[in-house]
């Protein structure tokens, strides 16, 4: 296995392996480690699937359980889509080849037949001879028509099976551009996303602004209340964020406590508008704690605004909202700075 996660992402995940194996009752061995570290990130969907039905099923785990999870999909897990795709497709194509190798020896048996019948068409052939070649035509006409049709479902049957090979590819790029906590979009997905949007302004420079959000003293509240909440926290956020915006406009996690809100087509007063609308929301919300009711203060954002500028380098556009980010900090949080 190999493993490209930020520090921020594996402490994360680290946070909701042990939540999972203590909310199971499960020891803190290596084994249970590596099965919840994948599974909270999201990474491995045909092991997060069986430990779901697993646990709509059984409830709970037995060792031998486990055992057989992590030899089935951990281990054996093949190391990367790509790989995994193509071995589903050679087998696709074994299936088709070996049809059509069955179906030319069935047209060449045909073939082989019908020429036979040609030649027992001799002159002054009885009618009782007449009557078993029609017969035997209509029955070699029967087996083609069969052959044929053979053919046509197994190559249905294997359009069939590519189309569900893309469908999972396209499953297996969405998770990988997901924050497994948030839901939101991670730092992959944000840059992939901001290339092409960057890609799109043209030369007239159709406006694109980018917002760097940060949550104030975010340390504060998991040193008071733990990371369970600060990851309740986290969410909320995220989802807060999500539900502001619209459109081609993204949302990405792309830190421990900081988000990036990508807006395409905007102008900078508008973002910078947006950004002073959220800014208010957070500050209105008070947070309570679901089983005690505890309330946890108030949580705000700072917040940096910038447009892009044509021809500017990509780390240059996203630096200039930091910097407008941490004067934002710099001078009192919960601000909206625009640079």
């Amino acid at each position: 296995m190999h493993y490209t996660d930020t520090i921020d992402d594996s402490r994360q995940y680290l946070r909701l392996a042990l939540e999972l194996i203590g909310k199971h009752g499960l020891p803190t061995d290596p084994l249970n480690y590596c099965i919840w570290y994948e599974y909270a990130s999201g990474r491995n969907e045909h092991l997060n699937q069986s430990i779901d039905e697993h646990i709509k099923k059984n409830g709970s785990f037995s060792v031998d359980v486990l055992r057989q999870i992590y030899n089935q999909h951990v281990i054996g897990q093949a190391e990367t889509v790509t790989h995994l795709v193509r071995e589903e497709l050679k087998k696709v194509f074994a299936e088709i080849i070996g049809t059509i190798k069955t179906t030319r020896q069935d047209f060449s048996e045909s073939e082989n037949k019908l020429e036979s019948i040609n030649d027992a068409l001799v002159p002054d052939l009885p009618e009782a001879d007449v009557e078993k070649i029609v017969h035997r035509i209509k029955q070699e006409i029967n087996n083609l028509e069969v052959s044929s049709s053979s053919f046509r479902e197994q190559l249905r049957q294997a359009t069939h099976e590519i189309d569900q090979l893309k469908l999972k590819m396209a499953r297996y790029r969405k998770a990988a551009l997901k924050d497994p906590l948030t839901r939101v979009a991670n730092r992959r997905g944000f840059e992939d996303t901001l290339k092409e949007a960057i890609g799109k302004t043209g030369g007239a420079g159709s406006p694109l602004c980018l917002i760097i959000a940060d949550i104030d003293h975010f340390k504060k509240v998991n040193d008071t209340h733990g990371h369970l909440v600060g990851d309740n926290v986290l969410r909320m956020v995220a989802a807060t964020i999500k539900d502001s915006i619209k459109g081609r406009d993204l949302v990405a996690r792309i830190g421990g406590e900081e988000f990036a809100i990508l807006l395409p087509d905007t102008p900078i007063d508008g973002a910078e508008k947006l950004a002073e609308n959220m800014r208010l929301t957070f500050e209105a919300i008070d947070l309570k704690k679901k089983n005690s009711g505890e309330s946890l203060g108030q949580v705000t954002l700072s917040f940096g605004v910038t447009m892009y500028r044509h021809g500017e380098p990509t780390e240059a556009f996203i630096q200039r909202a930091d910097e407008a980010l941490y004067q934002s900090k710099e001078t009192g949080r919960n601000q909206v700075t625009r640079f």
